[in-house]
């Protein structure tokens, strides 16, 4: 065995992963992570445009969500690079006020990206569920530089977790540590089906409901099919029909109910 991804039924990837897959993957969710959590400054936005940072990607580029979110923020730089410095200044002012309006909010937020909003009753924040992804990062040595101002289970810290366990999980087959490796990949797929996928579909459409730019429009996809992508490594596919992530039909199974509560 080399170690390669190979397809399974369906067209999903199998749960062995080769390291320039799990290389590509890491820094996508590393990525993901970032453009959702971080205010965007006109440092980054520039960077962004001036390397075209949005016409391809390492992983996922045959997922059409993530080619659709990818060619939105690339049309939205490249319109950028076309205006003149003060539209720009402009443009660049006016999608942090979207970022805030999206995802902070004075009171809340547009599109909220806590896991408690969508699972709680009453979308109630900091409950149960921010203390059991709190619990994971812990279990890893990680914890929020400002612990009590920050939601432990906000969508882009949580992207950036599993980027990171996916880097050690690149970092254990390196090193010929196949039972660290598979330790990490069934870490990556009990916390993703716990705890991102229940409700990234409610998550994408306020948030595709809200967003104005191509920018934050794509962002979304990107996100969203970004993590598909990656649940199929794990048999975990997206049912458009029920608009829910389940447990991939094989031949000699029953259709699973969708990964929610």
């Amino acid at each position: 065995d080399d170690g390669s991804a190979a397809q399974g039924e369906g067209g999903a990837m199998d749960v062995k992963c080769d390291r320039e897959t799990l290389a590509g993957a890491q820094l996508c969710f590393a990525l993901a992570s970032r453009l959702l959590y971080c205010e965007p400054d006109d440092a980054e936005l520039t960077m962004q445009m001036e390397e075209h940072l949005f016409a391809e990607a390492p992983f996922g580029i045959e997922h059409p969500q993530v080619c659709e979110g990818l060619a939105a923020m690339d049309a939205w730089c490249a319109d950028a690079a076309t205006e003149s410095p003060d539209a720009r200044s402009e443009r660049f002012s006016a999608l942090r006020r979207e970022w805030f309006r999206l995802f902070v909010g004075a009171g809340t937020p547009d599109a909220p990206s806590w896991e408690s909003y969508y699972t709680d009753p009453n979308s109630q924040l900091f409950s149960v569920r921010t203390l059991e992804v709190r619990a994971w990062y812990q279990r890893y040595g990680l914890e929020l530089e400002r612990l009590h101002a920050e939601l432990d289970d906000n969508l882009g810290l949580m992207l950036g977790f599993v980027s990171h366990l996916i880097d050690l999980e690149g970092e254990a087959m390196a090193a010929g540590d196949e039972a660290r490796a598979r330790t990490l990949a069934d870490d990556e797929e009990t916390f993703m089906t716990e705890h991102i996928l229940p409700w990234l579909s409610a998550w994408r459409y306020s948030a595709l409901k809200h967003a104005t730019s191509a920018y934050f429009r794509g962002l979304v996809a990107f996100v969203f099919g970004l993590c598909a992508c990656y649940a199929e490594r794990f048999g975990v596919v997206f049912d458009e029909d029920a608009q829910a992530f389940k447990r991939a039909i094989r031949w000699a199974e029953r259709a699973e109910g969708p990964i929610m509560d």
